[in-house]
């Protein structure tokens, strides 16, 4: 007789978004991985991930499926936000803030990589964390309206990331899901107090 299949694990939609943090990489080798300070960034509406390269390289040979090559990961990243502070604008797309507090941008300006994490609650009121290693911003999306009458629209900012995995150990992102798998609400509790460093027990 067949054997029965494993049970189901727990399934609950995601419903919120809040806590975003970002830290600058500075140094990513093979031998060196280092992030700078965590910066919260408030505001946040949406978060949305998506891979640019997920289509393998298919060989065939002898009418067969013989080999299969995967590319490296690279996905966009987009985050709405309500407002996008000059400060933050400086930050992650390498601008400069001159002396008389305005926001100057050249065609000079590089964008550094950063690490981005946030947490999106779930319908069973826990929480999923993400983080994703190795970011760098594209120039920014600006709205702006007019007011018509009493009628107003809010005008949001939106930044579109390109995500790739890091020199140091080819890693890109970490998820975890409070509850699940070991990922107790102690750990939660840390998740982005800094940029997550990945534990694995060596198989023996």
């Amino acid at each position: 007789m067949p054997n029965n299949p494993a049970a189901s694990p727990t399934v609950s939609s995601t419903v919120g978004l809040k806590n975003m943090v970002i830290a600058e990489l500075t140094t990513d080798t093979e031998e060196t991985l280092t992030y700078g300070d965590l910066q919260l960034v408030a505001g946040a509406i949406e978060a949305s991930v998506e891979p640019q390269n997920a289509d393998p390289d298919v060989q065939y040979a002898d009418d067969v499926e013989f080999d299969v090559l995967y590319p490296d990961p690279e996905l966009t990243f987009k985050t709405k936000m309500a407002d996008i502070p000059l400060t933050i604008q400086e930050k992650v797309f390498g601008n400069k803030i001159d002396d008389n507090g305005v926001l100057i941008r050249s065609a000079s300006d590089t964008p550094p990589y950063y690490a981005v994490g946030f947490m999106s609650e779930k319908s069973n009121h826990k929480f999923r964390y993400v983080w994703l290693f190795k970011v760098r911003a594209k120039p920014v999306t600006e709205n702006y309206s007019t007011k018509e009458g009493t009628k107003v629209t809010r005008q949001t900012g939106e930044i579109e990331w390109t995500a790739i995995k890091r020199t140091h150990d080819g890693q890109y992102q970490a998820v975890a899901d409070e509850g699940e798998n070991g990922f107790t609400a102690e750990k939660a509790a840390t998740f982005l107090q800094a940029v997550y460093e990945p534990s694995f027990t060596p198989a023996p």
